[in-house]
């Protein structure tokens, strides 16, 4: 029989399978933007990409409003906040017909929708398999991702069922693409209908969750048969949920989940050394059976070796998470290591190239005359892979490091920035390229916050997570912004170029990155 960690956890995905439908706005905005037109003729499609940009950015910033909610409410209602509200956006979506309101209601307001739930979502998620965290983060993180294959064949079967393409208009002198009045005029239909989905299943979803409530001890969601073994271990279990209530930041459910190990490594570390110390003493003096000098050694030798190779096995797994167990830091001293600013600036800088990819991939190939089912096919192969790819991402980060993994990432973008100008009349290369673009990206995302777990101590791990989140915040508005200028007044070509440029700077950086800090002078 299916039990409630089974259901609570099917209940999360489900949200996080609608909220990431966020990123369905790079394959409708083409439809928004021709239906504005009807009644503003000067409205252009980059100028409307930033609804995407301030989204994302609304997104990030929201976890600590989120947070706040989370110590008033329970868990499930942050959820229900979150949900009301992207529904309510989406159906009042459907009467918009002026772009500062769609910039203001479906930009702003729907990224505040998502931060709001997603947070409590995710720690509920966590919670249901606690011994599984990272394959629980991975999954989420993937399916997170996934909304989007499915909807934008939805969204447009309704909007453009008969696959027409764009047609050309003056406008400002220049010439845009937007589709003919027939098709503008079903956007209103496609938001009622795709709100009515996303409602249809968030109730599906919401059902689902066990009712917990954060603020309290009770971290994992019982079943039947664990009831006496939760009851046992209760006494320490309220220990740990109380050094994680008054954490108070947008990695709250991150932070609880590698406490535990947190606190193993400072006493492995020391048994480690005991044990190698009473090993090497032992070898040496194991022809005149000195053993009982050392009263820390066990009197079977091969017991105690083995019990010593036991944890620098578990310390080494431990070590892939905590580099530095030993080092405590203030956020002012945080901001002060070199390796804060190489992850900020350099996620600045390398973030917009996933960016574009997702926000305007639509745009540029309606320029490049691709029509309007191919390039949502795009769009939908792109999200599945960045959903499928980042459980990918997080073992290779935990198998290697930080600095490995993102180089990779940089070398990839790097190298698909300065050859997607030359390939993208290909419909085989543009489908590749903007692909393995939106992989990159979902690479960003998930190595960010165990970057931040590797490096930081627990105090500063959370709060350090959500000012890098920030620079991803910001990156959106530069991208925006550079995005429209080289449009406008440069080769649309040019900006690949740009984005390839800067995520040099990044690669450059990060070859001197370490993982290793340096303990901060007094």
């Amino acid at each position: 029989m299916v039990n409630r960690k089974t259901f609570t956890f099917l209940g999360c995905s489900l949200t996080f399978f609608i909220f990431g439908t966020m990123y369905c706005i790079g394959n409708i905005m083409p439809y928004i933007v021709s239906y504005i037109r009807l009644k503003d003729n000067s409205i252009t499609i980059p100028s409307m990409t930033i609804i995407f940009y301030i989204c994302m950015l609304t997104f990030a910033m929201s976890f600590p409003l989120s947070n706040l909610l989370q110590k008033r409410f329970r868990a499930k209602k942050c959820i229900y906040i979150g949900s009301a509200l992207y529904i309510t956006v989406v159906y009042i979506a459907a009467a918009l017909q002026d772009r500062i309101s769609v910039i203001i209601i479906y930009g702003v307001i729907l990224g505040l929708a998502i931060g709001i739930a997603y947070p409590p979502a995710l720690m509920i998620a966590i919670s249901c398999y606690p011994e599984r965290k990272g394959l629980i983060v991975g999954i989420t993180e993937g399916i997170f991702s996934s909304g989007t294959f499915f909807f934008n064949f939805i969204a447009t079967a309704i909007v453009n069922p008969k696959n027409k393409k764009p047609v050309e208009y003056t406008v400002n002198g220049k010439t845009e693409m937007f589709f003919e009045r027939e098709i503008a005029e079903n956007v209103p239909k496609m938001f009622l209908i795709l709100a009515s989905i996303y409602l249809v299943v968030f109730i599906i979803g919401i059902l689902l969750i066990e009712d917990i409530d954060i603020n309290t001890p009770q971290n994992n969601i019982p079943n039947n048969e664990d009831k006496t073994r939760n009851n046992d271990c209760q006494d320490s279990h309220n220990l740990d949920c109380m050094d994680h209530k008054d954490d108070g930041n947008i990695s709250k459910a991150h932070t609880h989940f590698h406490s535990e190990i947190r606190s193993e490594v400072h006493s492995i570390h020391l048994e480690i050394q005991s044990d190698l110390n009473s090993d090497s003493r032992s070898d040496s003096h194991s022809d005149s059976h000195s053993d009982e000098e050392h009263d820390h050694i066990n009197n079977n030798e091969n017991g105690n070796r083995q019990k010593a190779q036991n944890k620098k096995t578990e310390y080494k797994r431990i070590l892939t998470l905590i580099v530095n167990p030993t080092l405590n830091l203030t956020i002012f001293q945080v901001l002060k290591t070199v390796q804060f600013h190489q992850i900020f600036w350099g996620y600045l800088l390398s973030a917009m190239t996933g960016l574009v990819a997702s926000a305007s991939f639509k745009s540029i190939g309606i320029k490049l005359s691709y029509d309007d089912t191919f390039l949502t096919i795009v769009g939908s192969v792109g999200s599945i892979m960045n959903g499928a790819f980042r459980p990918l991402w997080g073992i290779f980060f935990d198998k290697t490091s930080f600095k490995i993994v993102y180089m990779v990432i940089l070398f990839t973008q790097i190298v698909l920035c300065f050859t997607f100008p030359n390939v993208n009349n290909y419909k085989a290369a543009f489908l590749i390229w903007i692909v393995i673009l939106m992989i990159c990206s979902g690479g960003h995302s998930t190595i960010l916050a165990p970057v931040s777990v590797r490096i930081y101590n627990r105090e500063a791990e959370s709060k350090v997570f959500s000012i890098f989140m920030l620079s991803v915040g910001i990156s959106c508005l530069i991208v925006y912004f550079i995005q429209v200028n080289a449009t406008e007044y440069l080769d649309p070509n040019i900006f690949f170029y740009i984005v390839g440029g800067l995520s040099c700077c990044s690669f450059i950086s990060t070859i001197f990155f370490t993982e290793i800090l340096k303990a901060p002078s007094n």
